[in-house]
């Protein structure tokens, strides 16, 4: 038997639709790997071991009747716990929300995986409300990257991230309103997609529409799968894009046509540590091995000569829409809050009208900026982050700032524009954390941003922490 703490989740389902492997297999190696790993992450806040199990054993019976198990079929999945998923509760990665009831259905995303044949069997950790770069909280405490358990794994879809690069599960859930699934796969060496705004519907969508659904995989072709079943319009998202009408995992096997990709360094905003510019430079040698034609391209942010000014901004307004999501329940009982988030939703509140036309003016630089760089280019290549993984307890932000090593510096502007970009390992630093590059693509392109990233994962190979990688 392979080693199923690493088998793709697409070589996991071909097993289980061939019998080869019975779901119930399947999920007692998940949950046993679940509870003798995990202790040292603490990625995973919640598992139902007993209903896990029952849903195994059914999903088994009706293989043995010759039902069709779908396109996930028996594959443990866990679920960010910004999403609600039926039987647990949905606590948001604060304490304000930790003693509220399990949810009574799940959010559309989770539900698609379901009907699809994925097993849900619990959560992953998360900062409060999706407000950080690390994964901690006074719920639930502080997840561990897998590659070193004194770094943080990212934030703020942390918990799946680690879960997926220790082998615990091969697929979960996440979000991306910043970086948030692209910032966590690059600490941990996983790959991340955020796709076109969109693309996947949204469980509460409003303006500013930052935020977009995800999945959380080691592979290429496993996010592949994952956007196949994920994507497609409902109607209890009005800007949800209709169904793609196409394969994303059957257009890996398709040859790429020659791209004409823009190599962008620094945005004007950031100083990338020499082993992720390396990183860039190794990847932009592979694209240009494969035919296509790679430029060099000094283009900046909008805004660049004011950094960090329009970051600050922008984390306000997000801290507003957090605001208004919970402003009763922080109103009637702020003390519940985790401290410092508090004070984050204060400086929410103290938005004015003043800056939100700045903000929106902002925006719609962004827009035309980027519009004029997919006028020139098929594909960007820039780097995720400026640096491997910061401490677990979080980044110096003052630090950050003063050597220009933002975290959100190269993610956070796709989310503004609406493009699909990805996050792909791309080796190893000299700390023996994770490398990873950024590729970005036109709007509603994922078949050429999916396509573009097998190309570079095929280059550098797969990741697997030391400490995870042994044992089936």
């Amino acid at each position: 038997m392979t080693d199923l703490a690493f088998t793709p989740a697409t070589e996991l389902v071909a097993l289980v639709r061939r019998r080869e492997l019975s779901p119930e297999e399947l999920m007692r190696h998940t949950l046993d790997r679940i509870r003798t790993l995990d202790h040292a992450l603490n990625s995973v806040i919640a598992l139902d071991t007993e209903r896990a199990l029952v849903e195994a054993a059914a999903m088994s019976a009706r293989i043995a009747r010759g039902e069709d198990p779908g396109p996930l079929a028996g594959l443990p999945v866990l679920v960010k716990d910004g999403e609600d998923a039926e039987g647990f509760p949905t606590t948001r990665g604060t304490r304000a929300f930790r003693d509220l009831p399990a949810a009574s259905r799940d959010g559309v995303h989770v539900a698609r995986l379901r009907a699809a044949g994925a097993l849900v069997i619990g959560k992953t950790n998360m900062p409060p409300l999706g407000a950080g770069v690390h994964t901690a909280n006074d719920a639930f405490g502080i997840t561990r990257n897998p590659w070193n358990p004194e770094k943080s794994p990212g934030g703020s879809s942390g918990g799946a991230a680690a879960a997926v690069a220790a082998g615990l599960v091969a697929l979960g859930t996440a979000g991306d309103g910043g970086g948030s699934t692209r910032i966590p796969a690059a600490l941990c060496g996983v790959v991340g997609l955020k796709p076109s705004r969109g693309r996947i519907p949204s469980a509460a969508p409003c303006w500013p529409q930052h935020i977009c659904l995800s999945g959380m995989a080691r592979t290429v072709r496993d996010t592949a799968l994952h956007l196949d079943v994920a994507a497609g319009h409902h109607p209890t998202d009005p800007n949800s894009l209709p169904a793609p009408g196409r394969s994303y995992l059957e257009s890996l096997d398709r040859p790429l046509p020659r791209l004409r990709v823009g190599v962008l360094r620094t945005l004007g905003v950031a100083e990338p540590r020499p082993e992720i510019l390396r990183a860039v430079e190794r990847t932009a040698d592979v694209l240009r091995e494969q035919g296509h034609e790679v430029v060099d391209d000094d283009s900046v942010l909008p805004g660049a000569e004011d950094f960090p000014a329009p970051f600050l901004l922008r984390q306000q307004v997000l801290a507003y829409h957090r605001l208004v999501g919970v402003f009763d329940e922080f109103t009637a009982r702020r003390a519940d809050f985790e401290p410092w988030f508090a004070d984050v939703l204060d400086n929410g509140a103290a938005v004015t009208p003043a800056d939100f036309a700045r903000y929106s003016r902002h925006r719609g630089r962004l827009d035309q900026w980027a519009a004029g760089l997919f006028s020139r280019y098929d594909l960007l290549l820039l780097p995720t982050v400026p640096t491997t993984a910061w401490p677990a307890e979080g980044p110096d932000v003052m630090a950050a700032v003063r050597e220009r090593t933002v975290p959100i510096s190269f993610t956070s502007v796709f989310n503004d524009t609406g493009h699909p970009a990805i996050s792909v390992p791309a080796g190893l630093g000299p700390d023996g954390l994770p490398c990873a590059v950024q590729l970005v693509a036109p709007h509603h392109r994922e078949d050429l941003l999916l396509g573009s990233a097998l190309t570079v994962e095929a280059a550098h190979g797969p990741l697997r922490p030391p400490a995870f990688a042994s044992g089936s």
